[in-house]
C-alpha cells in the first residue's frame, strides 16, 4: 500500500530548517531596516550640508547664534523640533555651537523606528582645509546608551 503525505520526521526536519534560517535571517533583516532608516537622515543632511557650506562661504564662519533655532534660521533649515513632523525617523536635527557640527537624534520605537537605532544619535561635521570645507565626516555622539552603533553610519565616516 502506498503512503500519502509526510512522516513526522520529515515535518520535524522542515521545522528545524525553518528555525535555523530564522535565527540568521531575522537579525540581518533588522540591521537592513535600521540602515534604510538611517539613510533618511543622510538624505536630509544633503540639504543641511549645502546650507552650511553656503553660509560658511559667505560669512567665513559657522553660525554663532546662542540658540540652536537661531542657527537654523540663519542657515535656512528647519528648526530643531520641526524635523519630527517633516521626516519619518528623525526626531531632532540641529546645528550645534561647535564649528558647524550637526546632531541627528532618531525617534523612538513607538514612532516606528527600528530598535537598533531608536532614540540614538550621531553628529555630522565639516572637515576644513584652511578656510575651505573639503569633506564631511560623522560619528556616534552622546553617552554610551545614546550613541548609534558605527555600523549604521559607516558610509559617512
Amino acid at each position: 500500500m502506498r503512503q500519502k503525505g509526510f512522516t513526522v520526521i520529515e515535518l520535524m526536519i522542515v521545522i528545524v530548517i525553518i528555525g535555523v534560517l530564522a535565527v540568521f535571517a531575522i537579525p540581518q533583516y533588522n540591521k537592513y531596516i535600521a540602515r534604510t532608516q538611517v539613510a533618511e537622515a543622510f538624505a536630509m543632511l544633503g540639504s543641511v550640508k549645502q546650507a552650511l557650506t553656503l553660509y560658511y562661504q559667505e560669512n567665513g564662519e559657522f553660525p554663532q547664534h546662542t540658540h540652536f533655532n537661531n542657527r537654523a534660521k540663519a542657515v535656512g533649515i528647519l528648526k530643531r523640533d520641526q524635523w519630527a513632523s517633516a521626516t519619518d525617523y528623525i526626531w531632532r536635527l540641529f546645528i550645534t555651537n561647535r564649528n558647524g557640527r550637526v546632531r541627528v537624534i532618531f525617534k523612538g520605537r513607538l514612532q516606528g523606528v527600528n530598535k537598533l537605532i531608536a532614540s540614538r544619535r550621531f553628529e555630522f561635521w565639516p572637515v576644513l582645509n584652511g578656510s575651505v570645507i573639503t569633506s564631511w565626516k560623522c560619528g556616534p555622539q552622546g553617552n554610551l546608551g545614546q550613541r548609534i552603533d558605527e555600523v549604521y553610519i559607516k558610509s559617512c565616516m
